[in-house]
């Protein structure tokens, strides 16, 4: 494992799991639009998940299999459209119109599909974590049912804003619970090889 990736995905995790439930805490209070700072930061938070996702497939290794490498891939095929979309709505929470982004014939089937990829991505994120156990299972279950829980609250009504800071709460606590928990992992594989070192 390269210890400079499986760090950088161990810090891009905690972080990017810290700027997503500040991001729609934000977006809640802001009321019916979003804020300003609230998208920024949601911006900010799927940067980082860019090297999250490589991090953490590299922590998992050849026990990533071909599950964690459609994980990793779809994963961050949607969330780099994601990322985009979200750059776009900054300039939307700014007061500018920006609708018509979105309804060309070549944007409007990526606006669609990008964010599917990337719920598709965190789904098969999270049971390769539950199933391969390189990271503590929990982190897996709470990727998935953070995952599932944000992707209803595009059907939510007047409580979308609610059910995204939930589901916030759960994928941010994923993200952090894996970085802190792969960093426990590093510490004892490098004990384990300290232990190792011919005398």
């Amino acid at each position: 494992m390269n210890q400079s990736i499986a760090r950088m995905g161990r810090i891009t995790s905690i972080l990017s799991g810290i700027l997503l439930v500040l991001a729609h805490s934000l977006n809640l209070v802001a009321g019916k639009h979003d804020s300003i700072s609230g998208t920024f930061l949601v911006f900010v938070a799927h940067l980082l998940l860019v090297f999250a996702f490589f991090g953490l497939y590299s922590i998992q290794g050849e026990r990533n299999g071909w599950l964690g490498l459609f994980a990793m891939i779809i994963g961050n095929v949607g969330n780099i459209i994601v990322t985009a979309i979200v750059f776009v709505e900054m300039a939307q929470a700014s007061g500018e119109t920006v609708d018509q982004v979105f309804t060309t014939t070549f944007t409007e089937p990526i606006y669609t599909f990008g964010p599917l990829l990337f719920v598709l991505g965190m789904i098969l994120l999270g049971i390769s974590m539950i199933r391969e156990k390189v990271f503590h299972q929990i982190s897996g279950y709470l990727l998935l049912i953070g995952t599932i829980v944000f992707a209803a609250a595009s059907v939510s009504g007047d409580a979308q804003k609610m059910i995204e800071l939930i589901g916030a709460l759960f994928t941010g606590a994923g993200f952090i619970v894996s970085g802190l928990k792969s960093d426990q992992l590093n510490r004892l594989s490098e004990s384990e090889m300290g232990k190792n070192v011919p005398l």
